[in-house]
């Protein structure tokens, strides 16, 4: 289908939290073909705090305003994962189509219901991981395919946290609300990407322990991925001494290494000799994605992510914290 300048995205934000801030909700304004219209927060004052700050027309504090609104086109469903599924659905049936925030939902059961509602209305539906179109990942992904450090040999994933580094969020520690603690809120963007660059591996093993004791998710999971010609490595603890992220790949000429969750250079070595590669994030950092989600909503160009996409990360924590 050839574009259409003349269609706009209307879009409405289904809880418009601290991710719409900067990262997500600045970004559907600034996009082309793309107008944030209203916004729902179950606290009125602040929907209409914001909707004030962020000079967006409409508020409410009625989710099923939002969905049912016929001004709007598309929801961006920013709330926390146990909601998502009942939103997504309910927004699709509506004749909506959907930017659903990740994790997908709170396991595979829930993921397989927002798929069959995908197919039964005919919607559009997009996951948001937006790391798969941030210009230093698609650098990365380059390194990788172009045979920079030749053949790859293993993957190395570290996250080390403090007991204390919890997240303003309390429900993104409580696994009836997150689906886990810091792993699935954080890593689950880092299985997603490997997959997006991978493909599924063909083996997973996990293990998840609570270590610290502080609450009720785990605080280190540690796994092990086959990709058929090399593994993944993950290391993730959260109630460590220390503070250090980064996903390093090995090859057999040279390796590539940075951080997935704060903005650093791409450090490449290449027969010993390193290079730091700088490429800076955008202000808003989902806007690249949002440029193909508002893409493909209104000219059929490819999904960035969909719904069979982005439960990938999902079915592989699933996998890891059945545990050895």
């Amino acid at each position: 289908m050839s574009s259409n300048p003349t269609q706009t995205v209307r879009w409405g934000i289904l809880g418009c939290g601290d991710v719409t801030e900067v990262k997500s909700g600045p970004a559907l304004q600034k996009v082309a073909r793309s107008n944030l219209v209203s916004v729902m927060r179950r606290d009125a004052e602040k929907a209409a705090d914001y909707a004030s700050r962020h000079k967006v027309p409409h508020w409410t504090n009625d989710a099923d305003a939002l969905i049912s609104d016929p001004d709007l086109t598309a929801l961006y469903i920013a709330t926390p994962p146990d909601t998502h599924a009942d939103y997504a659905i309910r927004a699709l049936q509506a004749g909506k189509n959907v930017l659903l925030e990740k994790p997908m939902a709170l396991n595979g059961r829930e993921c397989d219901a927002i798929e069959a509602a995908v197919r039964e209305t005919d919607g559009k539906l997009c996951v948001a991981y937006y790391r798969r179109a941030l210009p230093r990942f698609e650098k990365l992904r380059q390194i990788i395919t172009d045979g920079s450090i030749g053949s790859l040999r293993l993957i190395e994933v570290r996250h080390f946290m403090c007991s204390d580094d919890r997240p303003d969020q309390i429900w993104k520690i409580d696994p009836t609300v997150g689906g886990g603690g810091c792993f699935v809120d954080m890593q689950s963007h880092t299985l997603d990407w490997l997959t997006y660059v991978f493909g599924m591996p063909v083996a997973v093993k996990g293990l998840k322990k609570r270590q610290g004791n502080q609450y009720q998710a785990e605080d280190l999971v540690s796994y092990l991925m086959d990709f058929g010609g090399f593994p993944t490595v993950g290391m993730c603890a959260y109630a460590t001494a220390e503070r250090q992220e980064s996903v390093t790949i090995h090859g057999d000429k040279g390796s590539a290494s940075m951080s997935f969750f704060k903005p650093t250079a791409v450090a490449l070595t290449v027969d010993g000799v390193e290079q730091q590669i700088e490429i800076s994030d955008p202000p808003h950092v989902h806007q690249p994605f949002i440029e193909r989600v508002v893409a493909h909503f209104l000219d059929d160009a490819p999904n960035p992510c969909s719904a069979q996409d982005g439960r990938r990360s999902a079915d592989l924590v699933e996998e890891i914290f059945k545990g050895l």
